[in-house]
């Protein structure tokens, strides 16, 4: 049975259970991969939207989301895995001539301004797909990594695993008279929450996803739960967790605990009682989220003291401008070494003909 490719330049082209049914039934599909999140991308972000689809008998069979983005610093533009959410490609069937097609297809939805196609993953289970990336020109590459939590284990165990800081820490938030509630993730949840976010992202000089993203999930509260702490009379800090049914792993996604709270413990009651709940709830694994692999990181270093360890986020990367991209490596590697602004400059111009 022929297998058809095509382009969407909107999530809204595609039927919502069809494309639902793709990741609920691929290999390796996951939460990011939904409909719903897909949809929050192309609404709250300034991506643009270049989807592909596979089809066979006129029905969803394999998908590739990707989004076109803009350079660091260069004018040129990349095809690229969504971002918050890695999602590369996946198939529900005849997976190897799924995959194949969706990969075969990336030049076609590629103007002449994006340089690459740039697939982040999340986890180490893309790694089926390595040959298939290095068959159509892909090069490994590794960004950073999530901390992971296998949960599926009994409290204490969990508890004598962590860093004996963090444990310290526990049981003094324990002394205190507090409550953990389970927000309604409403548009207006979701701007409080952001407000939050924001704060923190300002203290660390962290990469802010807009306002309109957050509100926009919204519509995907079925995946969401959003914790806070309330102590002492007031709310202490909140997190957003996103449910991955498929992966049955539940991801820690971001913070609104402000610097003024931390003496009330946030992060610690609010990850204990999203760990304990997970595990009532049927989840094998807590996903503190992405960073650096670097030890010497104060992020790294925070997240392994609950005991979770750095599993690699594997990514991948194709050149898809004959022309640009040899230059783009080059501009790349200059950008490592801090070349002189002229050399830059020149770099500049050859990128934008």
């Amino acid at each position: 049975m022929s297998l058809d490719v095509r382009g969407v330049d909107t999530i809204e082209a595609v039927n919502r259970n069809q494309w639902n049914q793709v990741v609920e039934n691929a290999a390796v599909g996951r939460v990011y991969h939904r409909w719903g999140w897909q949809r929050a991308i192309e609404r709250g972000t300034e991506y643009e939207p270049r989807h592909l689809v596979v089809e066979k008998k006129g029905n969803p069979v394999g998908l590739f989301p990707n989004f076109v983005m803009e350079s660091d610093g260069l004018p040129v533009k990349h095809l690229s895995s969504p971002k918050p959410g890695p999602a590369g490609p996946i198939a529900m069937t005849d997976e190897e001539a799924v995959i194949d097609a969706l990969l075969d297809a990336v030049p076609a939805v590629c103007d002449d301004d994006v340089v690459s196609n740039q697939v982040q993953t999340s986890g180490p289970e893309f790694s089926r797909y390595h040959e298939l990336f290095r068959e159509h020109g892909y090069r490994q590459r590794l960004v950073y990594g999530d901390f992971t939590l296998d949960i599926d284990r009994d409290w204490e165990d969990i508890l004598d695993g962590m860093d004996s800081s963090r444990r310290r820490a526990i049981r003094k938030a324990h002394d205190q008279e507090y409550e953990v509630v389970h927000r309604e993730v409403t548009e207006e949840s979701m701007a409080e929450f952001y407000e939050g976010f924001s704060a923190v992202m300002d203290r660390v000089d962290g990469r802010k996803t807009p306002r309109r993203f957050w509100l926009e999930l919204a519509d995907f509260d079925d995946r969401l739960k959003l914790l806070t702490l309330r102590a002492d009379g007031g709310d202490r800090g909140t997190i957003l967790l996103t449910l991955d049914d498929e992966r049955e792993t539940i991801h820690y996604e971001s913070s609104a605990i402000t610097e003024e709270h931390f003496e009330y413990n946030p992060s610690e009651l609010l990850h204990e009682h999203a760990i304990k709940w997970g595990r009532e709830h049927g989840y094998d694994t807590y996903n503190f989220g992405g960073t650096d692999l670097d030890f010497r990181d104060g992020v790294f270093r925070f997240k392994e003291q609950f005991g979770a360890r750095p599993m690699p986020a594997l990514a991948w990367e194709r050149g898809v401008s004959t022309l640009k991209w040899p230059a783009y490596q080059l501009g790349r590697r200059l950008s490592d070494a801090e070349p002189v602004q002229s050399l830059k400059s020149e770099l500049a111009t050859a990128l934008s003909l």
